[in-house]
């Protein structure tokens, strides 16, 4: 029990609710809302790159400049938060981002996204899936993926209603425009059908969701294979080329056999000239 306990304490360490228990201070004064935008690029082999973007008012920023929890500022406590990859920062509107970049090399081995990291699901649900369907002149792309933005009830059963996770649950469910979340899916392929709640370039696809939501995420593309019917064409043309080229082969040499055959006519010239010479028998006994 012990041993469950210190995993399940491990998993929260390491979520991003950690960076919203600290923010729950400032958000009860304020009305800013604090930004999630999670980009999942895929390629069409399975490898791709995720990003994970928290933006946060600069001022929550300056305000956490105080310590927190005796050793980490705000700032470093969000850091600390962030899902594993490459990390930078940058500020932009008034916001400062947190910005995390993993790349992946099969998306179907790339886990959900959980706002806690946490599920009594079974395990196959932590995982996204994309499947093919190869055929002569096009492809299939099929996509499935979890997003899960609720804090588990049994983590916060587990720390008390007057736990910080209780707090936190409790602040973002009652105002959802206090946190922003932007989930979205750049697709190696064009997008046919989705749930998505809108589709950009025919290739991304877009949710908005709030803390709380927990969205299955489906998404069919279609690849054609115009590759396939330039060589077709290419085909045809020969194949066209060469029953013309037989066509004219055969008219030609039936054209010279009966050329051959037929027997030669004698010209006019010789034709007169034999009439005027020509005397016939009884001329010639008068001569």
């Amino acid at each position: 029990m012990k041993d469950k306990e210190t995993i399940k304490y491990k998993i929260l360490k390491s979520a991003l609710v950690v960076a919203l228990l600290l923010l729950c201070i400032f958000a009860l004064s304020s009305c800013d809302s604090t930004i999630i935008d999670v980009y999942t690029q895929i390629n069409s082999n399975y490898s791709g790159t995720r990003t994970v973007d928290l933006a946060i008012k600069t001022d929550y920023l300056k305000k956490g400049e105080i310590i927190v929890s005796g050793k980490q500022t705000l700032y470093d406590s969000i850091i600390a938060s962030l899902p594993e990859g490459k990390i930078e920062t940058f500020e932009k509107d008034d916001y400062t981002h947190f910005k995390s970049t993993a790349e992946f090399n099969d998306i179907n081995f790339l886990q959900h996204v959980s706002i806690d990291k946490y599920s009594d699901e079974p395990p196959g649900r932590f995982y996204a899936k994309m499947t093919m369907e190869d055929f002569l002149f096009y492809s299939n792309y099929f996509f499935e993926d979890y997003i899960d933005m609720k804090i588990d009830d049994s983590l916060i059963a587990a720390q008390g209603e007057k736990s910080n996770l209780a707090r936190v649950s409790g602040l973002f469910g009652a105002d959802p425009e206090l946190l922003k979340i932007t989930y979205q899916i750049k697709f190696p392929v064009n997008i046919v059908k989705s749930n998505a709640d809108k589709v950009e370039n025919n290739n991304i696809a877009i949710w908005n969701l709030k803390f709380g939501d927990q969205k299955e995420i489906n998404i069919e593309g279609k690849r054609i294979k115009y590759l396939t019917y330039v060589l077709l064409v290419v085909l045809g043309l020969i194949g066209a080329f060469i029953i013309f080229l037989t066509f004219v082969l055969a008219f030609s040499r039936r054209r010279k056999r009966i050329i051959r055959d037929r027997k030669p006519f004698k010209s006019y010239d010789n034709y007169f000239k034999q009439d005027k010479y020509f005397i016939s028998p009884e001329d010639r006994d008068d001569i």
